[in-house]
């Protein structure tokens, strides 16, 4: 089984209202039925009618709210394009005084969609507004997609360069042949260019470069909304501000107002400076069926007041595994001490440049690791944000203790356990983010190229070429996603032992407890109790999930998802078989207890290759299968 995680998150909790008893002899309404629905589910329908507070309070039927429902019911089939509809109601009394309000409609025919734009001004094509508004002629008529492409046509005019735009709509409405005429009247308005930029806010001076090289507009350009938005985006990106407003500036700076409609738009960018000291803590608990492990994290920044663009960091972890029997010989600590310093624009705008050094004392499966680190790195974005490179060059030392017996003279000799590594190496990496939200994504693509060069030139003593591509992909298909992706990990020449792979856990192989997909010592090894873990230096690791949002429950968003995950990891890349992987299939369910926060439980079942189980399950019925509690979305 994998490792359970109790973050750290507030429980909530909620209770509903009351419901009131009804007094003997006296004439309660009990239930509502909603009948002759094809087009709406009743569950669409039925709770948003009141006669559910007369029900919560245990009242006889009010008619005002009858007579109120029922248009509500047909308000709703109207915005379907359903003019023709009838809904009628009535109340039928039972022996024991209780009350059944009855809803029955009659649909008619659903109107058929015609969509006609007018007003737009002449460098824009009708093609590109059209295809804002999701509504196909001759498909059925929906109010809500009709009202919805309102806004995408104002911002469409307003990227063009009319600062004053306007979008008014209507719908024509013909029952008796059942069309609706969607019109969209555009006002597009006196073309805008941008007029003086007022940057104020109380901030460091030294920032105002910063400021000024990340504004994507300049006086006299065409007025764009995406340019403003843009440059929002740049300025909280930069992290020293905490709220970024940016919008037309209506003052004369003579003590007036401008005219609202002039074709020259006055820019004005307000900051406030965010704080420049920062600091973290946190801790959780995890269980396993052979250990427990506590963890520990704590650290801060500071960012100095004469150098806003440098930030100083420091980072602390501890963890520690305990096995169920308490054996101190088998405790396994890790710590973790890190330092960084970074300063952003460093020769230029959006250059970062970085420096960090840490050590570590780490205890794995079969061994036990202790090392320095210092590295320098470079990033920046280009061209577009969305696209981010970095390079970067390490120097680590390495030193090995505390073998597993399980690890004999010869493998720890062929991993490189039974003497000191120093590696030096270059760092390149390439990323394209193209998801519409990289915390719960529902749309996009994610490209993650990274290559590891480890040479003497580089100052190390081991020569390797590691390549670890990824790539992601979502689609959202009506309320469900569908993602998907393929990382692909191998190392060449000389393998380094802290670089090795493994899979497995809440953001690996589902069907595999956390790293346990992994060349294991002995091979082959019985009992399976006794096998550990060295990782490899071929990996593969596929899947893809479907995701949906079931409802809520006590207020909170619960939701659920199907996986298919593939994966395999190898003692050396030429090994790898994409056509025979461990597979694995399960569900999981998810919800989110404060704010954007998903906690999610995972069952995986491995389907194939079921000879070399996962040595953390027992002989029973259940032994391919594996429990994850995981925190965000695996990918």
């Amino acid at each position: 089984m994998s490792r359970y995680w109790l973050v750290g998150v507030g429980v909530a909790s909620a209770c509903g209202r009351q419901l009131h008893t009804h007094e003997p002899g006296v004439d309660y309404l009990a239930a509502i039925r909603i009948e002759g629905n094809h087009a709406i589910e009743t569950g669409a329908l039925e709770p948003a009618l009141a006669l559910h507070e007369v029900i919560r309070d245990g009242r006889a039927l009010d008619p005002y709210l009858l007579t109120a429902d029922t248009e509500r019911i047909r308000a709703a089939y109207v915005r379907r394009g359903f003019f023709e509809a009838t809904v009628t109601s009535r109340v039928e009394h039972r022996a024991d005084h209780a009350q059944l309000a009855v809803f029955t409609i009659t649909e008619g025919r659903r109107a058929a969609t015609k969509v006609e734009i007018t007003g737009l001004p002449p460098e824009l094509a009708p093609a590109r507004a059209r295809g804002l508004v999701a509504l196909a002629d001759g498909a059925p008529f929906d109010y809500d997609a009709y009202d919805a492409a309102k806004q995408p046509l104002t911002l469409l005019v307003e990227n063009a360069g009319y600062a004053h735009a306007k979008v008014d709509g209507k719908v024509d409405a013909d029952p008796s042949r059942a069309t609706a005429t969607a019109r969209y009247t555009v006002e597009p308005g006196v073309p805008c260019t941008f007029g003086k930029i007022t940057i104020a806010g109380k901030f460091p001076a030294s920032l105002e470069a910063a400021v000024h090289a990340r504004l994507r507009f300049a006086e006299g350009d065409r007025y764009s909304v995406s340019a403003i938005e843009e440059t929002q985006a740049e300025l909280y990106g930069l992290g020293r501000f905490s709220t970024v407003h940016i919008g037309p500036d209506h003052r004369d700076h003579q003590g007036g107002t401008t005219d609202e409609t002039a074709a020259v738009i006055d820019i004005a960018v307000e900051l406030s400076e965010a704080n420049r000291h920062e600091l973290h803590a946190g801790g959780g608990l995890g269980y396993e069926p052979l250990t427990y492990e506590a963890r520990l994290r704590g650290g801060g920044s500071l960012v100095p007041a004469r150098l806003p663009l440098m930030t100083l960091a420091a980072d602390a972890r501890v963890a520690l595994t305990v096995p169920h029997n308490f054996d101190q010989t088998q405790i396994q600590p890790k710590l973790r001490g890190l330092v960084s310093l970074q300063y952003l624009d460093l020769l230029w705008p959006r250059l970062r440049g970085e420096v960090e050094a840490g050590a570590d004392y780490q205890t794995v499966e079969a061994y036990t690791w202790t090392g320095e680190h210092a590295r320098l790195g470079l990033g920046a974005p280009l061209g577009a944000r969305w696209l981010q490179l970095r390079v970067g060059w390490l120097l680590e030392r390495l030193t090995f203790s505390k073998l597993d017996p399980a690890v004999d003279t010869q493998t720890a000799q062929e991993i490189g356990l039974d003497r000191p590594q120093l590696r030096g190496a270059y760092q390149a990496s390439l990323v394209a983010d193209l998801r519409d939200n990289p915390i719960e994504p529902h749309r996009g693509v994610y490209v993650d190229l990274r290559v590891t060069k480890g040479t003497r030139l580089a100052g190390g003593d081991l020569s390797y070429l590691q390549l670890t591509p990824e790539l992601r992909g979502y689609v959202s298909v009506g309320g469900s996603v569908i993602a998907a992706r393929a990382r692909v990990g191998a190392i060449f020449g000389d393998v380094p032992v802290t670089e090795r792979y493994f899979s497995g856990g809440t953001s690996g192989q589902r069907g595999f407890s956390d790293r346990q997909l992994s060349p294991k010592v002995p091979s082959p090894c019985v009992p399976m109790m006794s096998c550990k873990v060295i990782g490899g230096a071929g990996l593969i690791e596929t899947g893809v999930e479907l995701r949906h949002k079931l409802g809520t429950l006590w207020t909170l968003p619960v939701g659920a998802n199907l996986f298919l995950d593939g994966g395999d990891v190898t003692n050396k890349p030429e090994q790898l078989d994409p056509w025979n992987l461990y597979w694995a299939i399960g569900a999981g369910v998810w919800s989110k207890l404060v704010g954007d926060l998903k906690i999610r439980i995972d069952l995986g079942y491995r389907l194939n290759r079921t000879e070399a189980p996962d040595p953390l399950s027992t002989d029973g019925w259940y032994k391919n299968i594996a429990l994850h509690l995981g925190v965000g979305e695996v990918y």
